[in-house]
C-alpha cells in the first residue's frame, strides 16, 4: 500500500457502452520508486493512464478508486488539474508550438507554476534543460521546436513537466518513436528527473529491455487486466504468466509485441 504518500489505483475498470475495456487493475507508485506499466499494443495502457490523469471522456464508464498523496479523487478531472501529476506523451510535436520559439513557450509556464519573475523563470527553466542532458540550454531555448530533434523535443517537453516538481511523472510511451541514441538520452534524462528523493514515475511501454533497464517495479497488462506484477528483474528472469514469458521472448528475439486490440487506442 502507499500509505499517505504516493498514487494507489485500486479495482480500476473502464467501460463503453457496458463492454470492458479495463477490469480491476490495482496500481501504486510511491515517490522515489519507478514503475513500468509494460504490454503489448491493444492491452490498455494508455486508457489506464488516460484514467489515471483524468482525461476520459463521458463515453467511458469508469470504477475503482483512486488515492492521490492521501486523498480520494475522483476520476474526471479538468485537464491540467490532476494535483501532484505531470505527463509526458509519445508524440512531442503535438506538444509544443512549432513555430514559436521554446524561451517563449516554456519561460511563462514555469514562472506561472512557480511564481517567479522572468529572470527567476529562466534560471529554473536553463537548469531544467541541462538536467534533461542539454549543455547549451541557451541554444534550445532560442530555437523553435520545428528546429529540434524528436528526442531533444520530448526532453523539452520532460524539463517542463519536471516543472513543478511533480509526485508523480507518467511518460506514456515517450522511447517508441525514436531511434537508438535518442532513447537512451531520454531515458537517462528520466532516471535523473525521478528516483530517489525525486517524484515516482510511471514508464508506459512496450519495450521490455527498456523498462527493465529503468525501472524498479513492473505491471503487466493483457487485453485490459493486470496478469503479472512485481519486481522487474525478478518478473523478467522468471514470469510467471505466459504472456510476460512472450513479451519477454519477443523482446529477446528482437521482435515488437502485438496483441488483440481492446477497440480504443493503447
Amino acid at each position: 500500500m502507499c500509505g499517505a504518500t504516493g498514487v494507489d489505483v485500486r479495482g480500476l475498470g473502464v467501460s463503453v457502452a457496458g463492454r470492458p475495456l479495463l477490469q480491476g487493475v490495482d496500481l501504486q507508485v510511491v515517490p522515489g520508486r519507478r514503475v513500468a506499466l509494460l504490454g503489448a499494443s491493444g492491452s490498455g495502457k494508455s486508457l489506464a493512464v488516460l484514467a489515471l490523469l483524468g482525461l476520459l471522456g463521458h463515453r467511458f464508464e469508469v470504477q475503482g478508486s483512486l488515492r492521490v498523496a492521501g486523498r480520494d479523487l475522483p476520476w474526471r478531472q479538468a485537464p491540467g488539474r490532476r494535483p501532484g501529476m505531470a505527463a509526458v506523451f509519445q508524440d512531442s510535436q503535438a506538444a509544443l508550438n512549432p513555430v514559436v520559439r521554446l524561451d517563449r513557450q516554456l519561460l511563462p509556464a514555469v514562472a506561472r507554476r512557480r511564481r517567479l519573475d522572468a529572470a527567476g523563470a529562466g534560471r529554473v527553466v536553463e537548469g531544467l534543460l541541462r538536467e534533461v542532458g542539454f549543455e547549451d540550454p541557451e541554444r534550445i531555448l532560442h530555437a523553435r521546436p520545428s528546429q529540434l530533434s524528436g528526442g531533444q523535443r520530448q526532453r523539452v517537453c520532460l524539463a517542463l513537466a519536471v516543472a513543478a516538481a511533480p509526485d508523480l511523472l507518467v511518460a506514456d510511451e515517450p522511447t517508441t518513436a525514436l531511434d537508438m541514441i535518442s532513447q537512451r538520452q531520454v531515458v537517462e534524462a528520466l532516471r535523473r528527473c525521478t528516483g530517489e528523493g525525486r517524484g515516482g514515475l510511471l514508464f508506459v511501454t512496450h519495450d521490455v529491455a527498456v523498462a527493465a533497464d529503468l525501472c524498479d517495479d513492473v505491471v503487466v497488462l493483457e487485453r485490459g487486466r493486470v496478469v503479472e506484477a512485481g519486481p522487474i528483474q525478478q518478473v523478467v528472469e522468471a514470469p510467471q504468466a505466459p504472456f510476460t514469458a512472450a513479451l519477454v521472448e519477443a523482446a529477446r528475439a528482437g521482435l515488437r509485441p502485438t496483441a488483440a486490440p481492446l477497440g480504443v487506442a493503447s
